[in-house]
């Protein structure tokens, strides 16, 4: 029987930093001013930093009306009273009621940017980050999320972007249940850690037990997943029960499913079905209880087509569809990650370390960010304050390899910042991930593209840099400095 689907709406966050690093002792600098009575929310800001300073505050509600930010700003103003490189106003959110296109005007005297583009008034995309003397804000389009997620545990999974908030939401509706999982998403999104998240709600008391498929010899494969008999191969000597029946009553989880041997899958899918193991050499099996995780990042359903991964067995491992975010899609995680591994005793950042932090595109996720604060822990022991110098060239030579080696691993594209639409909603229906290759760069875009082509672009995409970013396979950063050199404004591209 297919189990039904689980839908969940995608919405901005509510949930303060501060409520998921506990009693953390940071300075909290954010001073709000009282808003009108009233007024609809159309889109939020979250401070990141101010001055280098990780910040806690929720969510800043944006009105329809000009929202000022600055050091001395009255009535609904954002108010950055510690940051003395912020004016007195800095810069003013604009929001147009009837269609909730959101501007930034700059007012400072230093400079404001987007996106790590010095800017005097640009329309503001869902996902931009925003950079008012040493402070740094996080722009999310519509309401802040008032969804209570009182009852719903982190399992480790921390963080308040969208994403996170929806997939932790999902992991504890279905845990219960003994339904498949499949997780998608880049490698060092933390797959592991959403398994063993998985496996703590379900209340099973077996182990959990974690088998990357990449690392077992293709012979061995069957033998190792479900047991052999003494003698029932060349150099069995003695017995072994199998993964699978070490995971009797708990949780299995099939790493890198798609590299599991073509041949080995419809043994997979036998298991799976009748729930019956039947180790190698054995004319009889034994029933088993165990409920199934698999993982990958690839987009199995391109397997299918190619050949390598059975259809039938991929309809049976995904009874639920997990997409897991890339960091780039959750910025305000960062800092979050960044003070939890480097603990209560850290230095405080220095501003240009967050910044560098904020715009870097993490193409090897939360793994990488780990062991950014891995080697600053150890270079800053005993400095006054961490420094972007003590990371040497390390996050422009990541760029510089990931970008060598190709494509990113799922479909984040280009655009960072930006949040696929199904991500994290898990689904019944086999093929609904948002798993989706990018499409082709238009010609002349290899370099800086001429004129009348980024004109083209932008009325086919009425303005909307996300879109033109990722059809140009290039950042959103990149596609502003375009626009600065062709004096383009894509604000009179929006309305066709």
């Amino acid at each position: 029987m297919t189990t039904p689907p689980i839908r969940f709406r995608l919405r901005p966050l509510t949930r303060t930093l501060g409520e998921v690093m506990g009693s953390r002792s940071w300075d909290t600098t954010l001073k709000e001013r009282p808003r009108g009575t009233g007024a609809r929310v159309v889109a939020s800001l979250r401070v990141l930093s101010i001055a280098g300073t990780p910040q806690r505050e929720a969510a800043f509600p944006l009105t329809t009306a000009s929202t000022p930010i600055g050091r001395a700003v009255a009535g609904a103003g954002l108010a950055l009273r510690d940051d003395p490189r912020v004016s007195r106003l800095h810069a003013l959110v604009e929001l147009e009621p009837h269609t909730g296109v959101a501007r930034l005007v700059d007012r400072s005297s230093t400079g404001t940017e987007v996106d790590g583009v010095r800017v005097t008034d640009c329309v503001l995309e869902d996902g931009a980050l925003i950079f008012v003397g040493d402070s740094a804000l996080l722009f999310r389009r519509g309401a802040p999320d008032d969804e209570s997620d009182d009852e719903v545990p982190t399992w480790g999974l921390l963080g308040d972007a969208p994403a996170m908030r929806v997939l932790r939401r999902a992991i504890h509706r279905i845990g219960p249940s003994l339904a498949s999982v499949l997780l998608h998403g880049e490698s060092g999104t933390g797959k592991e850690l959403v398994a063993g998240a998985l496996h703590q709600a379900s209340g099973r008391k077996g182990e959990l037990v974690a088998v990357n498929c990449s690392a077992i010899p293709a012979s061995l494969a069957e033998a190792q997943l479900f047991g052999h008999l003494a003698g029932s191969y060349t150099g069995a000597r003695t017995g072994g029960q199998g993964l699978f029946r070490a995971a009797d009553a708990g949780t299995i989880f099939l790493d890198e499913i798609a590299d599991l041997p073509l041949d080995v899958q419809p043994k997979l899918l036998r298991v799976l079905e009748e729930r019956i193991v039947t180790p190698v050499g054995a004319t009889r099996g034994g029933p088993i209880d165990v409920r199934v995780v698999a993982a990958t990042n690839r987009d199995l359903l391109e397997e299918v087509e190619a050949g390598r991964f059975r259809g039938d067995l991929y309809a049976r491992l995904s009874d639920f569809t997990l997409e897991l975010p890339p960091l780039r899609a959750r910025r305000e995680d960062v800092l979050t990650i960044l003070m939890r591994d480097l603990g209560d005793t850290a230095p405080p950042l220095a501003p240009d370390l967050v910044r560098a932090l904020l715009l870097h595109e993490w193409p090897f996720n939360v793994r990488e960010l780990r062991k950014i604060a891995t080697q600053l822990s150890v270079v800053g022991e005993g400095a006054e304050r961490l420094e972007l110098g003590m990371l040497g060239d390390r996050l422009q030579r990541v760029s510089r390899a990931a970008r060598a080696s190709g494509p990113a691993q799922t479909t984040e594209g280009a655009a960072p910042g930006t949040t696929p639409p199904s991500l994290g909603i898990p689904t019944a229906t086999p093929g609904t991930h948002a798993a989706t290759p990018l499409p082709p760069k238009p010609a002349g875009l290899e370099a800086v593209p001429d004129r009348e082509t980024l004109e083209a672009l932008l009325r086919e995409h009425r303005g909307v840099i996300a879109d033109v970013a990722r059809v140009a396979g290039r950042s959103r950063k990149q596609v502003y400095r375009w626009l600065q050199q062709h004096g383009l404004d894509p604000e009179s591209y929006r309305d066709g």
